[in-house]
């Protein structure tokens, strides 16, 4: 059996849905795939986004992103955030995609539920920098169950990761009781869709919107990752292909992304496909070569140097 990643394939372009449809119906069909996050806020293309590719894996797991969580116009009044998570679960449901942990094939593939807060970032800002409400339309698009949260604090990400409980505390239990009866660790990999660390950013100097980094990241997530001690974790978001190591822990983003990012890439993205991150014969696959991940790898990150990198002032 092998493990398969990617996020943040945003179905609601007509290309990334085709992208799925082109998928092998053949390749994978023993496989696991796991999906962090950010596929459409539009139910019935979620809908049609899971039954493709519920039918070419063995099983797909998924966490929601910030776009899956986004309520529209003809939506409010009707549910919150929480509400449309509830439906994006049920959609999950009805398509047979897991959204809770489960053991496959002797490995534990574990979904985080998470949200960002601002107080995440703890690095110096870029002077001039628009604010974070600018910057992330989920401040217009996301509602939540009190009109005191908010996710400048971590009021919406602590009641986000307590929806994990009892889930995620059970599982921390049943995973310690097999490592005491076999040697070592049992096999873990988790996965959400915001960043655990900072270090798994750019510095802000090398962003267009430096304020990004109050809009990515949750302390909660990297808590998680301590207490169920996983051989690699997969996250989304950012939209930056990352693999690094730090702890003992893999960290990997394999992201989709909008189709004006992935003619970027090389060959224009063509060929581009779900990360294949392990394998139950050889384990964890080796370390792909990233951009950021090999860039900060080679010459570590400054997060005090705030002076806009020249691109960036363009």
């Amino acid at each position: 059996m092998r493990v398969w990643a990617v996020s943040d394939i945003h179905t609601d372009y007509k290309e990334n849905l085709e992208w799925c449809q082109q998928l092998s119906d053949d390749d994978y069909k023993q496989d696991v795939l796991i999906l962090a996050g950010d596929v459409t806020d539009n139910l019935d293309t979620l809908r049609a986004t899971f039954e493709c590719l519920a039918s070419k894996w063995k099983c797909v797991f998924f966490t929601p992103g910030n776009h899956d969580l986004w309520v529209r116009r003809q939506e409010r009044g009707q549910y919150d955030s929480i509400g449309k998570l509830e439906r994006v679960q049920q959609v999950c449901k009805e398509c047979g995609v897991l959204c809770a942990p489960k053991c496959i094939d002797g490995v534990w593939i574990v979904p985080i539920l998470s949200w960002y807060h601002a107080t995440f970032d703890r690095e110096p800002d870029i002077p001039g920098a628009a604010d974070v409400e600018k910057v992330m339309v989920d401040f217009q698009v996301c509602n939540w169950p009190r009109p005191d949260m908010s996710a400048r604090d971590t009021s919406v990400a602590a009641y986000v990761d307590a929806l994990n409980e009892p889930m995620l505390g059970n599982l921390e239990t049943v995973l310690e009781m097999e490592a005491s009866s076999q040697s070592g660790w049992p096999k873990v990999i988790t996965f959400s869709h915001f960043l655990p660390l900072q270090e798994l950013l750019p510095e802000k100097r090398m962003l267009f919107q430096p304020n990004l980094a109050k809009a990515c990241g949750s302390d909660f997530i990297q808590r998680r990752i301590e207490e169920l001690k996983p051989m690699a974790h997969i996250f989304g978001h950012t939209h930056f292909s990352w693999d690094a190591s730090i702890g003992g822990v893999r960290y990997i983003q394999w992201p989709l992304a909008y189709p004006q990012e992935r003619r970027r890439r090389q060959n224009g993205g063509q060929g581009w496909l779900p990360l294949l991150v392990y394998d139950t014969e050889t384990g964890l696959t080796e370390e792909k070569r990233t951009y950021w991940a090999s860039l900060y790898k080679a010459n570590g990150r400054n997060p005090e140097n705030v002076q806009p990198a020249p691109w960036v002032g363009k």
